[in-house]
């Protein structure tokens, strides 16, 4: 399954699930934000969101738990390896987060930073 979006992206609050090879193509998305939840389907096995964005050097693994700052305006594809959900956040609603957050007190963290050498030991969790 290919999911695109072909116009002007707009954000909805639910999570999308992605099986082992399912990918998500995206356009329009400056300063969204891709977070990655462990998927119901794999409770035992998370899966891994493999992200390639357009004029980047380097590919993004994300595990359950983490979050990606999408960096530019060219393309990024999205491409689940295992069963993972994945939530994209518009730029507007991190800013508003980090804004409530500083009102708090807090530090903000919208999700530990992936990097792209962050996938030591990739492998199937098939006994």
């Amino acid at each position: 399954m290919i999911l695109r979006n072909d116009q002007t992206l707009r954000v909805e609050r639910s999570r999308i699930s992605l099986f082992d090879g399912d990918s998500l193509h995206l356009r329009k998305h400056a300063g969204a934000q891709l977070r990655a939840y462990t998927s119901a389907d794999a409770a035992e096995c998370p899966g891994m969101l493999w992200i390639t964005e357009e004029g980047e050097p380097e590919d993004v693994f994300l595990r359950p738990g983490e979050a990606y700052r999408l960096r530019g305006q060219g393309r990024v594809v999205a491409t689940a390896w295992g069963a993972v959900q994945l939530r994209l956040v518009s730029a507007r609603e991190v800013a508003a987060e980090a804004r409530e957050t500083r009102r708090r007190g807090r530090p903000f963290q919208p999700g530990r930073a992936a990097r792209a050498d962050a996938a030591p030991g990739l492998g199937s969790c098939a006994a």
